[in-house]
């Protein structure tokens, strides 16, 4: 009963007040109660006249919490939720889903490739929250307008802007974060200009991350430290006649990255990515016209990779055994905005991608003496290619909001291996979304919305072949895309003290690609192998709220409920998140800042059998948790304080699925030196 009466209470006080974290001295009412977003649709637009449920975290908002990585900067955002596999982990789920079957974007560019695997992975943790200047989350919606993976919703990360002045700016900054205990020592300096046609930012990140401290009943979680390093720049330049060329590159290094629950668990002496990296390049071009009918043009190209070298050894085991993986990819893209009629507008174009896939392992006795080597995790130089036409179309009726569009895919995927042979997959989908949204009176909109979605099957699927977390899989060769269609009305309301929002959605999922465990056994471990034999749906709600009733004072709230149904199992979809809720509020004074912030999550007794079977979910299921943090920040002339009191009450807990607990007590600080000049 008292659970009942938590989840009552969480529910109706969020009824009330909303998830965006508050800094009166970075950002003014009417910004916050309407903000513009232009992921949704390709273009700017307003938050409330969206028919898709959006979310927007900015810089601030993170500092103010002191994120230490992207994805612990989305805990506590409505529809979504964060899992941790290892401390540099971080994986998102949005509406349930994650992995291969949620879709990230960094600047507008996939994150996903076709390794990304099903169920959590820990890529999103090779952005570096330094250079992040707010994230959109769009739920809902997404293949159409970006392809693949979005089966239920869009993460678009924004790094470092840039705009042209009148007058010339140069700016440096110096940032330094604590945790106590060594849990985190990290600095970063930056400069950047904006002149009049130029401008640029650069920066580089040096981070330790020590063994992180549970809650009281856990203590010390060793080995679970790991380093860090990042550089990044970005050039923009007005070349004149309304052509802007901007260019980008990311590089991350993660070291020394230990797998905390392999060592508790199961019985390993090593098993860590030394290093794990990320770098992305980029250029975009934006061309501006006066034209009756072509309005905007927009071209991109890029470069990334990601690499993983992973080193594994048993206890009492001689043998030490070293994997390594790499995935290139090549992008680029066309986006045209045309004005059909003054109502009428679209963005129609062309995007494509080539991911080619690097994969070794080999083993050696631990005195360096023999070597064997061995077929990787994935087959070594297989490829796969993405084409893809799109359009969407904007009706702007007066109150009324249309939007509407198709998108077409044809993927190919190529494996030449000694182990399964020579395989060839040409998987294609066709989606389509549609969406209103009807003004009922100032500040009140009203919307609902229909959005196909879809995943292509992709190397990881075809062509696995090893121990993946806890099981052994084997390849898979006639897979089809796995499809959601989602359903979702709702209500969004924005005045000068008030604004909140209420989502209600089911999402229908088809052809899920499930691992299915056969009779063999291999190094102790279950076989799996994936076909397209599942079908079910999540259905569930969100609600957020915020009120302002003076200039100091700001009350925000959020809560999510989900529940996922595998109709072909009749049993729950795997790795549902529980109700989880965020209270907090924020006092402003001059150039100080006070909040508090409440989470909350439920325990999570409904479980998928292969939940029951994964060793970093308890038995039984997860405990429900409840957190208290405190935050305080102050400026001073040209330097800012921030501090963070994580856990008061040092409960011990993990969000569900995880593979380590979270930080217990701690005491957090970071320093902004900053001169504008």
């Amino acid at each position: 009963m008292r659970r009942y009466l938590n989840i009552i209470g969480v529910t109706l006080t969020a009824l009330f007040i909303n998830t965006q974290v508050f800094s009166q001295q970075s950002v003014d009412t009417a910004t916050i109660m309407d903000e513009v977003t232009v992921t949704a649709t390709k273009r700017s637009m307003n938050k409330s006249a969206l028919p898709y449920s959006v979310e927007l975290l900015t810089r601030e908002e993170s500092l103010l919490n002191l994120s230490r990585t992207v994805p612990e900067s989305l805990a506590g955002i409505p529809g979504v939720f964060i899992q941790k596999t290892n401390h540099a982990g971080g994986a998102p789920f949005v509406r349930g889903l994650t992995g291969n079957q949620s879709l990230i974007l960094v600047d507008g560019i996939r994150l996903n490739n076709s390794i990304f695997r099903y169920g959590p992975n820990q890529y999103l943790t090779l952005v570096d929250p330094f250079i992040v200047e707010r994230v959109e989350v769009v739920k809902g919606t997404g293949s159409v307008q970006y392809g693949s993976d979005a089966m239920t919703g869009v993460i678009n990360i924004q790094t470092n802007s840039l705009k042209f002045r009148e007058q010339e700016l140069w700016r440096e900054r110096a940032t330094a974060r604590i945790t106590e205990s060594g849990m985190e020592f990290s600095v970063r300096p930056e400069l950047k200009y904006e002149g009049k046609r130029f401008a640029f930012v650069m920066g580089a990140s040096q981070k330790k991350f020590g063994d992180l401290r549970g809650g009281d009943t856990t203590g010390l979680q060793r080995p679970s430290g790991y380093g860090e390093k990042a550089f990044d720049a970005k050039v923009m330049a007005n070349l004149g006649a309304n052509w802007i060329i901007t260019s980008s590159y990311q590089w991350l290094s993660q070291h020394h990255v230990p797998v905390y629950h392999k060592y508790l668990l199961e019985n390993y002496a090593l098993n860590t990515s030394d290093p794990l990296t990320r770098g992305l390049g980029y250029l975009k071009v934006n061309k501006k016209f006066d034209h009756a009918i072509v309005k905007e043009l927009d071209f991109f190209v890029a470069n990334q990779f990601i690499e993983d070298s992973r080193y594994i050894r048993k206890n009492a085991s001689q043998v030490l055994r070293s994997e390594f993986d790499q995935i290139s990819t090549v992008s680029g893209g066309i986006d045209m905005s045309t004005a059909i009629l003054s109502a009428w507008t679209a963005n129609s174009g062309i995007e494509m991608y080539v991911d080619k896939v690097e994969s070794s392992r080999s083993e050696r006795n631990i005195d360096g003496e023999s070597i064997t080597r061995m077929r990787g995790l994935y087959p070594n130089g297989a490829t796969y290619s993405n084409l893809a036409i799109y359009s969407l179309h904007h009706l702007n009726l007066g109150r009324l909001n249309v939007e509407g569009g198709l998108r077409y895919n044809i993927y190919q995927a190529k494996i030449t291996d000694i182990t399964l042979g020579r395989i060839r997959l040409s998987p294609s989908a066709l989606v389509f979304q549609g969406g209103v949204n009807y003004q009922l009176k100032k500040g009140i909109h009203l919307y609902a919305n229909v959005s196909d979605g879809f995943r292509a099957p992709n190397i990881d699927d075809l062509g696995t072949l090893g121990i993946v977390d806890f099981r052994y899989e084997i390849p898979a060769y006639d897979l089809r895309p796995e499809r959601s269609v989602n359903h979702e009305v709702g209500l969004k309301y924005f005045d000068s003290k008030f604004s909140g929002s209420l989502a209600v959605f089911r999402t229908n999922l088809f052809d899920l690609i499930s691992r299915v465990k056969t009779s063999e056994v291999v190094g102790g471990y279950d076989v799996y192998k994936k076909i397209n034999i599942d079908k079910g749906f999540i259905r569930g709600w969100e609600i957020q709220a915020a009120y302002q009733p003076i200039k100091q004072i700001r009350l925000h709230a959020s809560a999510t409920s989900l529940f996922g149904q595998s109709i072909t199992k009749d049993q729950p979809l795997r790795r549902i998140p529980p109700f989880n809720a965020r209270l907090g509020s924020e006092y402003s004074i001059s150039n100080y800042v006070f909040g508090i912030v409440f989470d909350y999550a439920s325990a999570q007794r409904r479980l998928e059998s292969g939940d029951k079977s994964d060793n970093r979910i308890p038995v039984g299921g997860t405990p429900g948790f409840n957190i208290l943090n405190l935050h305080a920040s102050a400026t001073y002339r040209n330097v800012t304080i921030r501090t963070y009191l994580n856990n008061v009450f040092n409960q011990d807990y993990r969000t569900h699925g995880s593979g380590i607990n979270g930080m217990g007590r701690a005491f957090s600080m970071m320093l902004v030196w900053q001169f504008n000049h």
